[in-house]
Formats: structure tokens, C-alpha cells, sequence
């Protein structure tokens, strides 16, 4: 419905396209059609050409981008200097969210490989239009009902070494910056319980979680709020 309402308003066929495919993922189930309209309303087009950097390691977050044509290779840089591939995404993916929901640094590398265009949405309307109404969050005794049942299942996203020093019995790792390539050995029956040290990571992977049709949770200040609430 909305986006033949803005098809109308003298969009190409090709505009009606990338919509409907946008239209398909998962988030768009939870927002309201308002936000729906906004969101198309407010991204811009930015073309560009194969070799260009959208997005830089280590810099502030500023759009989420969907690619409407064209694609682009992420990489990471560890520390010891390496360049790691982390995923190849073509015309229909979207990225950029992980810096934009947690308030980090971006956490990889996004590069043209083709020539193309990417449609951007800036961090604000990001935050109001599409955050906002798609994150769930439960709290620690909901989270251990849910897994006791059989119905939920732990999620840290946190770095491997984080990971081995202290973790939830039970649960599984991926981390963050690594869960777009792993992402589909992930059971859809399963609700998952994302967490981390305080929530700001598991926020941006419930939100890749649920672009991907996943049930997701972010536990409620995440670990954090387990130690201090053991501590009281």
C-alpha cells in the first residue's frame, strides 16, 4: 500500500522495485505504516563507483544504507595487521546499523565493487523511524524462563576472548562483528536471547537478527545488570 502510494507520486518502476524488495524484510513487519512512508521519504541516493570506501573502520557512524544497485565487499582490519573478508552483499542487503544502534565506531570496512547506488537513511531518522519500534528487549528472569523452556536460546556476541573469561551456561557464540556470515546456522524456530556486556551490542545484532526473519531479544543491560543485581 505505501509504496504505491509513493510510486504514484511519479517514481520510476525501478524506485518501485528496490522498495518492494526493501518491503520484504522482516523490520517492516514491526514499525508502523507512518514509519513505513518516512523512511522511503527521507533516504537519499548516493551513487558510486567500484573502489570507493562507504564506510571506514574506526569512524563515527553517520547513515544505515541499503544498496539498490551494485556491490560491496566488507572487510575487517585486526590488530595484527590483517584484512579479514567478512561478507559480500549485492543489491537488496542494507548496512551500517551495527555503529548507528550501539553509538560506536564503525567495527568494518564497506567497499564498492561494482559501480551502483545506495540509498541512505542519516543516523537521527535511523534511530526514530526503524530502532526504536523493531528492538525487543527482556529482562534476566524472563530470558531464563524462556531458555529453561526450551524455547530460548542464549546468544553472546561478544568477542571470543570476552567470551571464554565469563559467559551464560548454555549459550552460544558469535560475535558481532562476525554474525552476518554465521548468521544463517542459526535455528529460525528458536527465540534468541541476545546479550553482551551492557546491550549495545547485542542491540545491533537483534536488529540484523530480525532483518533476517529471527526472534530476537536484547537482554536488558546485559550482563552488567546480572552482576550488579548478584551484587546487591
Amino acid at each position: 500500500y505505501m509504496v504505491t502510494e509513493i510510486d504514484s507520486a511519479e517514481e520510476t518502476a525501478d524506485d518501485g522495485d528496490w522498495m518492494t524488495h526493501m518491503l520484504r524484510s522482516s523490520i517492516f513487519h514491526r514499525i508502523p505504516a507512518s514509519n513505513i512512508q518516512a523512511v522511503f521519504m527521507k533516504m537519499e541516493p548516493k551513487p558510486v563507483r567500484a573502489g570507493d570506501v562507504v564506510i571506514r573502520q574506526g569512524d563515527e557512524g553517520d547513515f544505515y544504507y541499503y544498496i539498490k544497485q551494485g556491490r560491496v565487499a566488507v572487510t575487517r582490519l585486526t590488530k595484527t595487521g590483517q584484512t579479514i573478508k567478512l561478507a559480500e552483499l549485492e543489491a537488496g542487503s542494507s548496512f551500517g546499523e551495527e555503529a548507528l544502534i550501539s553509538d560506536s565506531k564503525r567495527n568494518a570496512n564497506v567497499t564498492m565493487l561494482t559501480n551502483g547506488v545506495l540509498m541512505r537513511l542519516a543516523k537521527a531518522d535511523f534511530a526514530s523511524l526503524l530502532k526504536e519500534p523493531v528492538l525487543q528487549s527482556v529482562s534476566y528472569d524472563e530470558a531464563q524462563k524462556l531458555v529453561e523452556s526450551g524455547q530460548g536460546q542464549w546468544l553472546d556476541v561478544r568477542l571470543e576472548s570476552e567470551y571464554k573469561n565469563a559467559s551464560l551456561p548454555g549459550s552460544i557464540n558469535i560475535p558481532l562483528f562476525m554474525l552476518r556470515l554465521k548468521a544463517s546456522s542459526l535455528d529460525q524456530n528458536k527465540k534468541y536471547i541476545v546479550y553482551c556486556d551492557t546491550g549495545r551490542r547485542s542491540s545491533s545484532a537483534v536488529f540484523l537478527l530480525t532483518e533476517r526473519g529471527f526472534d530476537a531479544y536484547v537482554l536488558k543491560n546485559g550482563l552488567m545488570a546480572i552482576k550488579q543485581g548478584a551484587s546487591a
